[in-house]
């Protein structure tokens, strides 16, 4: 199985998963404070640089790779029609780089989408330089009613489950880390607060939106979607009923010993 690509999100990536401004401003609070000082930093899976590109607005030396060139595409778009830092189509797992190019690194939700995620840990930390930092955030569902229905969306297709082809457990990531001597923190967590709409949600599954659903062809979508649509509404009464929730955004730290 091969690392999963975002060329078809490129032209809607940012409108599904961007952060509400108060959140990612605090995002970028947090992770500028850890990589302010330490030289450049790369970014596996920049795609349209959703977080990069408010780094180096913070004054953070960026990189960036992504198997996708239309999503580097956008970046670079996004950023006047100039990459505004080095930019590389490669795989996370084969880095084009030198041992020790960068002061850091960083990676958001991009593990839990590759097979070999431990080949791309093991890159991450042959080009992090000695007294660098390694900066990750796996992702993942949000507890309430996103994961409920997202959960009876895909129980009613063949994959019965959605699908994660990579790491789906932190733990196991700290236990690479550790085998080379580098030690895991974890980053004051920061509070999102959403009110997502039932309807909402079963459209962007129904639509292909999420990658998971990127297996499913349009008549499995479209049937798995009716189903969900006749369940939520015995559920929650309504598709337009809007559930406000909170979740935590946790990032790990990893400390490359110097």
């Amino acid at each position: 199985m091969s690392s999963i690509a975002f060329d078809q999100a490129a032209g809607y990536y940012d409108e599904t998963r961007r952060l509400e401004p108060e959140t990612q401003s605090s995002v970028i609070a947090l992770l500028a404070g850890e990589l302010r000082g330490r030289g450049r930093c790369l970014e596996i899976g920049v795609g349209t640089g959703r977080m990069a590109l408010d780094l180096h607005a913070a004054g953070v030396p960026m990189a960036g790779v992504d198997l996708a060139r239309p999503m580097l595409d956008q970046l670079v778009r996004k950023a006047g029609g100039s990459a505004p830092f080095p930019l590389a189509v490669a795989d996370a797992t084969v880095l084009p780089w030198v041992d020790g190019a960068f002061g850091a690194a960083m990676i958001c939700h991009v593990l839990h989408l590759i097979p070999t995620w431990r080949a791309a840990a093991e890159e991450l930390v042959r080009v992090v330089r000695p007294g660098g930092v390694i900066l990750n955030d796996i992702g993942g569902d949000s507890p309430g009613v996103g994961r409920e229905v997202s959960s009876h969306f895909f129980a009613q297709t063949r994959l019965g489950a959605r699908i994660r082809p990579g790491l789906n457990d932190p733990a196991e990531l700290d236990q690479v880390m550790a085998a080379h001597g580098i030690t895991a923190r974890t980053l004051p967590p920061i509070v999102r607060r959403i009110a997502p709409r039932v309807g909402d949600i079963i459209r962007r599954l129904e639509d292909g939106v999420m990658s998971g659903c990127w297996t499913l062809d349009e008549g499995e979508r479209m049937d798995a979607a009716a189903a969900t649509r006749a369940w939520a509404l015995e559920r929650y009464g309504s598709l337009d009923s809007v559930h406000p929730q909170e979740s935590s955004i946790r990032w790990r730290a990893y400390d490359v010993p110097g």
